[in-house]
């Protein structure tokens, strides 16, 4: 269940922001910790209005901590995507009115000896009693931004942090179910806790970069992005998973009931397949023309359906024996109304076949974008893919990736 944390209304698994106020949305167990934060936060600095269970002083400026008082524990209030819109619309609009006021000043200034003192006098004490209020109006709001910035920086430092150990553990786990040195039941089990933890955290991440987004560009700058594209870089981060579960799919691949027996009987069938002696002397790893042109024509398929975004046409791309259909097109859903593909291009690396099998590596070339806020990013991802034909065309069945 899906909790808004400003005004409790629970939404459907997938929604972000809630549909009454905007505020971003958390799950159960987000709300839980929250309210724990809440109930046991009893100290505030007075300047970065950061809370501490104890303490005496604040680490981020060293200002002496403070008892928190009812009003404060009263208006302390999650982050909101619409206040810091509308804090950055305002501090925009007296950044624009100082920088007006200031040139008027100096331009008046500048014309003093060719106009009366009477009329300069009137505009220079009025422009200066102006800048006098907007000044501390402004500077106030840009300490609540600042603060913003400050607090959003580090929680994502923070959950980059946390990620790298979970992608460790996904990995390790990719890597001994391959081997067959787990049982089925523990993988999917292991598998479906590292994923919870994993996406809670991708999903926080997401929510402190909209925030960071949503921060006048001014305030931005100097703020170094590099962190983040070096966390894209790696594999089963939020662009990786995206694409993975857009292009190819993960429920094949983690539920998928024949495992590395299975892979190695076709390996075994296409060292050893029964032909003639004239078939034996050609690669092993050859297509028949014909064969390789279908199953060209099958991840053509896969990329028109992705930049068309055409549901039925994708789905048509998996085999009867691909588990998990509905969940694999509720997350295609899910996902394109997220992100957008700019370019795809694929290149079939390896080619091998025995009878109605197929296995293929294929590298994916991707150039994507979140719809909301998101600049293009490029990646590229390589997986195993196991084909079976169904009446003479060829369909997924399985998907492991490489890279």
């Amino acid at each position: 269940m899906i909790i808004c944390p400003r005004c409790s209304l629970t939404h459907q698994i997938g929604e972000e922001f809630c549909r009454k106020c905007g505020s971003f949305l958390l799950t159960d167990e987000e709300e839980y910790f929250l309210k724990v934060e809440r109930m046991e936060a009893q100290l505030i600095c007075p300047v970065c209005q950061d809370l501490y269970q104890k303490g005496n002083y604040c680490k981020k400026c060293g200002s002496v901590l403070r008892q928190e008082t009812e009003s404060q524990k009263t208006n302390r209030q999650p982050l909101e995507t619409k206040w810091i819109k509308n804090c950055s619309k305002e501090w925009l609009r007296l950044l624009k009115e100082k920088n007006e006021l200031e040139i008027c000043l100096k331009n008046l200034e500048a014309q003093r000896n060719r106009i009366s003192n009477d009329e300069f006098t009137l505009l220079s004490v009025r422009y200066q009693e102006r800048l006098k209020e907007l000044l501390p109006l402004h500077q106030d709001i840009e300490a609540e931004l600042e603060s913003v910035r400050r607090r959003a920086t580090e929680e994502i430092d923070l959950l980059e942090k946390e990620i790298k150990p979970i992608q460790k553990r996904i990995e390790e786990l990719q890597f001994i179910n391959k081997q067959a040195g787990i049982t089925r039941d523990d993988f999917l089990k292991e598998k479906q806790e590292v994923n919870r933890s994993l996406q809670t955290r991708v999903r926080n991440l997401k929510k402190w970069r909209q925030f960071l987004s949503l921060l006048p560009r001014e305030m931005r700058k100097g703020l170094g992005p590099q962190g983040f594209k070096e966390y894209l870089s790696q594999p089963l981060t939020l662009l990786f998973i995206t694409i993975f579960i857009i292009l190819l799919g993960t429920g094949g691949y983690f539920s998928h009931q024949w495992y590395s027996q299975s892979n190695r009987l076709i390996a075994k069938e296409i060292v050893t397949p029964a032909s003639t002696p004239s078939s034996s002397r050609r690669p092993q790893t050859a297509l028949a023309d014909q064969e390789k042109k279908k199953i060209k024509s099958l991840f053509e398929t896969v990329k028109q359906a992705n930049l068309r975004q055409d549901i039925d046409l994708f789905m048509a791309c998996f085999s009867h024996d691909y588990t998990n259909k509905e969940k694999k097109r509720a997350e295609a859903l899910k996902t394109w109304s997220q992100f957008s593909y700019l370019h795809l291009s694929y290149d079939l690396k390896k080619k091998m076949i025995s009878g109605d099998t197929a296995d293929i590596r294929l590298e994916w070339l991707i150039k994507s974008s979140e719809k909301v806020g998101g600049k293009p990013e490029e990646s590229r991802i390589v997986f195993e893919t196991v084909l079976k034909k169904e009446n003479g065309s060829w369909k997924i069945r399985e998907i492991k990736p490489v890279s």
